[in-house]
């Protein structure tokens, strides 16, 4: 059975999986999907004993495998008062409409890039275009850069939205500054 069919299987059944990314360093994606499009993934994600995490999406094209999770894991998130989990629409065609659905649904998004370990680039959606994406970014102190960023739209592997972390992280940044981008402010990657 192909990606796509694992996919739309866990999706039809409710099945909590886990989702072995490309390239191997990636993390591993744990949840539910909610939504399979063209070129994306949606999946309402779990953390460590079942408890819901907001929404990770995910390149189809990066997934190398799909199993379905044996723990207990799935059987306690059914049991949690955001069960079943029902996101908002996404656009899951392209990362654009991946971009500004997700950071219409939440204040902060975080983005991972190709070839980036460990890596994840928080902020607020100040632009997206085609070919950019342009964050106002927040620090982990909770601080916000003085100016967007600007990251490749075709470097973007996966987008989240709604963690505990990302929220919390909003909360202690509060409202972000005003700004426009700046060209020379740009991820040149």
């Amino acid at each position: 059975m192909g990606t796509r069919k694992r996919l739309a299987a866990a999706l039809a059944q409710q099945a909590m999986v886990r989702i072995d990314l490309c390239p191997r360093h990636s993390e591993r994606v744990d949840g539910f999907v909610v939504g399979i499009g063209k070129k994306w993934g949606l999946v309402a994600a779990t953390m460590d004993g079942g408890y819901f995490d907001g929404y990770q999406a995910f390149r189809l094209k990066d997934v190398d495998r799909v199993r379905r999770d044996k723990s207990f894991e799935g059987r306690f998130a059914r049991t949690r008062p955001e069960w079943p989990p029902s996101p908002p629409p996404f656009g899951l065609d392209s990362t654009v409409g991946v971009v500004r659905s997700l950071a219409a649904w939440s204040p902060l998004i975080g983005i991972e890039k190709a070839n980036e370990r460990s890596a994840i680039w928080i902020g607020s959606l100040h632009k997206a275009g085609r070919k950019w994406v342009w964050l106002h970014e927040v620090a982990p102190d909770g601080s916000w850069a003085a100016e967007p960023l600007g990251y490749r739209t075709l470097r973007i592997t996966n987008v989240q939205v709604g963690t505990h972390y990302l929220t919390a992280l909003a909360e202690v940044a509060g409202d972000k500054p005003s700004s426009s981008p700046s060209e020379s402010r740009n991820d040149k990657q």
